[in-house]
């Protein structure tokens, strides 16, 4: 991803407290969402995504719930990082939707999934 176009950087702003960052740590730009919850009453999850498309992301959970034997995986050779006090850890999951950084709706539906694994369900 070179850039995110206009409308997307519009609706990250109504909808997300994000960043475009440079981490020392990290090889590549990530997308940062800090404080991410889908509803007010959830506790919130800050979430860093590969902007090159790959398989990583990060989450400031350290550890995750698979969901039917899919969902994220702790990855030890990914570097973890600390960005505005909270610590990301590194995780390998399916590759992000080629248009996630492009289509609102996958970028959305990529949050809502990834924080779906954070959650362990009662």
């Amino acid at each position: 991803m070179s850039s995110l176009s206009q409308e997307m950087q519009d609706w990250l702003n109504q909808s997300f407290n994000w960043r475009l960052e440079n981490i020392p740590e990290l090889d590549h730009p990530v997308l940062i969402v800090l404080d991410y919850s889908p509803g007010n009453d959830q506790s919130p999850v800050s979430i860093a995504f590969d902007c090159t498309g790959g398989r990583k992301c990060w989450l400031t959970e350290p550890q995750v719930f698979q969901r039917n034997g899919i969902g994220p995986n702790r990855h030890h050779e990914y570097r973890e990082f600390v960005f505005e006090g909270r610590r990301f850890f590194p995780y390998s999951i399916a590759a992000l939707p080629k248009d996630m950084f492009e289509v609102i709706e996958q970028f959305e539906n990529s949050c809502r999934s990834l924080y779906a694994h954070t959650v362990q369900e009662v």
